[in-house]
């Protein structure tokens, strides 16, 4: 079991690394459990321990998520968003800019939040808010020039935004010693999220008929010309991880997804009041716009999308279109759960998707998933390097989006010290999406034990009393970090919370991954 919970005193002086090193010496961060199911997971927190041990039944489940329900809780600020993470104090400002908002992970938020019934409002209020910066002038005026100009689409701040300072009135750019941080806003997959969430929305009657105002079909009528028009299905771009550009699939799925959903609600629901009234938009916008709506435009569009996923999942995942030693070439990705969750991608096969599953399936680690392999982001002593051993590149969450960029952080790295991300709880909605649909009853039973693991995983990585993050700073207990950091101690290895604690984007997956969890064992 864990040693003492109380925390160690460290003089405010004292340097992050000996923090860090002080702790160690002193507490044991956490405890490996061997779960009924034959699996060792790691725990940081006794009580997730005692619940990974026993055999996870309904009312077991029931039990965590009423213990969990207020540490899972998402709150929207007063402009309706969710930031990315709530790690700083109050009214303190976080320098790492994680109070910012990300179109991606708000939208991970809003699903999170459609699936309780008692935050069905609130899921409405997030949705309708990043609609709506979508529909500002200043992010129109950018999906209109890279439809007039596609070679802008190369132009990392040319592109729509996906990331802003919710607390700003009129919902700016995070800035940066008094000017917009440049950020690599070439992120369709953010995009086709939230189209695809809007979408849904609309076929499900969360949005009223009354709330499709003009403002925001306008910049709806230009969303799939502007993914005409940068040949999404051949878009290199930074995708989740906000690096350097690469052709992902992930983010062509998710484009391509989008399609098919607003494709359904113009076409296969041809009677459909919301559908008329995106028509009667429709005919008063120019023809190109007009045009790139019609079903066979649509079809076109998808057809090119999916065919492009398909081909990169045979060529292996996530990036496999370039030779091996280029530096965009990528197999394994956690990314490509997209393909699975939070809403599938029509006209995969079951065997894509367990091949997809299998894939990241390699990304697997004692205490979480990496994002891919030799990724230096969060790696080995990532929050605790002294400033002399710094570098002359991107800030802890700058800009890796060039080349040079890229491979000056890489070059940091301490090799197999990547950060393990909280991955397991989007797993556990993409296995439990194939126990639903596979005809197969032996493989059904596969996928509900791999959800099972997944879940006691990712129950794993909350935090206990007493423990520190990986900046040596103290973090409260029954929090969700964003991932699991590898120390190097006196040529030790440790693994400790980042200071991403609790991340937002964990918590709506670990609330999901419950309560899908909970309904298939109930069944």
């Amino acid at each position: 079991m864990l040693l003492s919970s109380r925390l160690v005193a460290v003089p405010a002086e004292t340097s992050a690394y000996q923090k860090v090193k002080t702790f160690i010496e002193t507490k044991k961060p956490a405890q490996i459990v061997l779960s009924p199911e034959g699996e060792f997971i790691t725990c940081f927190n006794d009580s997730v321990a005692g619940w990974v041990e026993k055999k996870f039944t309904p009312a077991l489940v029931n039990q965590i998520q009423t213990r969990l329900e207020p540490y899972l809780k998402v709150n929207l600020n007063a402009q309706g968003f969710a930031e990315a993470a709530t790690r700083a104090l109050e009214n303190e400002k976080d320098e790492t800019n994680y109070d910012a908002i990300w179109v991606r992970d708000n939208v991970w938020v809003y699903y999170g939040l459609l699936q309780n019934p008692n935050r069905r409002s609130d899921a409405r209020k997030l949705l309708l808010a990043l609609w709506d910066y979508y529909a500002t002038d200043v992010q129109i005026a950018r999906f209109r020039q890279i439809i007039a100009n596609p070679a802008l689409s190369t132009d990392s701040m040319a592109m729509p935004h996906i990331r802003f300072d919710g607390n700003s009135p009129t919902l700016e750019d995070v800035m940066v010693d008094g000017k917009p941080q440049v950020w690599n806003h070439r992120q369709i997959d953010a995009h086709g999220l939230l189209f695809t969430a809007i979408g849904e929305a609309i076929d499900q009657q969360l949005i009223d008929l009354n709330e499709l105002t003009e403002k925001r079909l306008r910049v709806l009528a230009l969303y799939p010309l502007f993914l005409q028009r940068i040949k999404f299905y051949d878009y290199e771009d930074a995708g989740a991880w906000e690096e350097i550009p690469r052709k992902n699939t992930s983010s062509i799925a998710l484009a391509t997804r989008s399609l098919q959903v607003w494709r359904k609600l113009m076409y296969a629901q041809n009677n459909s009041a919301y559908s008329k009234r995106l028509k009667d938009f429709l005919l008063k916008q120019s023809t190109d716009i007009s045009n790139v709506w019609s079903e066979p435009s649509l079809n076109n569009s998808i057809s090119q999308g999916l065919n492009t996923v398909k081909i990169q999942l045979r060529l292996g995942g996530e990036s496999p279109n370039y030779k091996p030693d280029d530096v965009r070439f990528r197999l394994a990705d956690a990314a490509l759960v997209v393909l699975i969750q939070p809403s599938p991608l029509e006209g995969l096969t079951e065997e894509e998707m367990r091949k997809t599953l299998l894939i990241i399936e390699t990304l697997k680690r004692p205490t979480g998933f990496l994002r891919y392999t030799r990724d230096s982001y969060q790696g080995g002593n990532y929050w605790i390097k002294p400033k002399e051993d710094s570098f002359d590149a991107p800030t802890l969450t700058g800009d890796t989006s060039s080349r040079n960029a890229f491979l000056a952080r890489l070059s940091q790295l301490i090799p197999n010290t990547e950060a393990q991300w909280f991955f397991d709880s989007l797993l556990v909605l993409a296995r439990l999406h194939l126990a639903e649909t596979t005809k197969n009853p032996q493989l059904r039973q596969q996928d509900i034990h791999a959800a099972t693991v997944h879940l006691k995983r990712a129950l794993g990585q909350i935090t206990g009393q007493g423990l520190i993050t990986a900046d040596g700073k103290g973090v409260e207990a029954w929090q969700t970090p964003e991932s699991i950091n590898t120390v190097v101690i006196e040529n030790q290895r440790f693994l400790l919370p980042s200071p991403i604690t609790p991340l937002n984007w964990a918590k709506a997956g670990l609330s999901m991954a419950l309560d899908k969890y909970e309904t298939i064992i109930s069944q």
